[in-house]
């Protein structure tokens, strides 16, 4: 029997697998050792956290970020924000999640909001996507780093 071809719309390996809608994945953002589970991150969000980021910050986040440049206008408008995560000791904000979604904004000039999780629910995230042990491991190594004068904060200018 030959290998079933997966197969994506729009042949985009950022877009969904043509026959495999019903199935659930779970999608994650990874950053170094860091592993982000984007549907727990969703359901610590709340209204209160929503906000404005500044293009400045944005671009130089994306820039550090691999971007398919033709998924961008295969995303649906209406998304919804993005989610960052707050890292300890000054170490920046990562958006985990929307980073086409940002830079299809970027690049068209309108403004991209996302939510902003507080140092403790990022690491309620980190716990609940990693286990406790891990998470904190990580956690406690982040702590004991010092920001590098090129580290930006979002909204900060350079």
């Amino acid at each position: 029997m030959a290998p079933t071809r997966i197969r994506h719309l729009n042949n985009c390996p950022r877009c969904p697998v043509l026959g495999a809608e019903d199935i659930p994945g779970v999608e994650y953002f990874q950053a170094l050792s860091l592993r982000f589970h984007i549907p727990i991150a969703r359901e610590l969000c709340r209204k209160s956290m929503l906000h404005r980021l500044e293009r400045t910050a944005l671009k130089s986040w994306l820039e550090g970020v691999h971007i398919l440049s033709a998924h961008l206008y295969h995303l649906p408008p209406n998304l919804g924000p993005g989610i960052m995560v707050t890292l300890p000791s000054g170490l920046g904000r990562p958006v985990i999640d929307g980073n086409h979604r940002a830079a299809r904004a970027l690049h068209d000039g309108t403004e991209f909001l996302a939510y902003l999780l507080p140092e403790a629910e990022s690491l309620e995230l980190l716990r609940r996507s990693m286990g406790r042990a891990a998470a904190d491991d990580r956690w406690s190594r982040l702590v004991n780093l010092e920001p590098q004068p090129d580290d930006e904060r979002e909204g900060e200018e350079r």
